[in-house]
């Protein structure tokens, strides 16, 4: 079944999702949230399975990977990161 993303996000909301030192990585590169970040991260952070669907330059990309990278470092500072597979990207 298919479901559309609703709800938008700000980017304090999702800010508030990742580790501190994540939170200030972004806060530092990135003045604002994309379209497909605002929508996706939350749900991705959920476990949620996500497609994006959206112009090239639109973040896709680090949306996909903010909180994956953001749950392998946080696993990884608990001393529980796994030698195996956590993400699979399709582009």
């Amino acid at each position: 079944m298919i479901r559309y993303a609703r709800k938008e996000y700000s980017k304090r909301d999702v800010l508030s999702l990742m580790d501190p030192l994540i939170q200030e990585w972004f806060d530092g590169k990135f003045e604002s949230l994309t379209e497909p970040q605002a929508f996706a991260i939350p749900l991705i952070h959920k476990g949620k399975n996500v497609l994006i669907s959206s112009p090239t330059g639109s973040g896709k990309t680090l949306t996909a990977f903010l909180s994956i990278i953001n749950e392998l470092f946080c696993l990884d500072k608990e001393g529980l990161l796994e030698d195996r597979i956590y993400c699979v990207y399709i582009c």
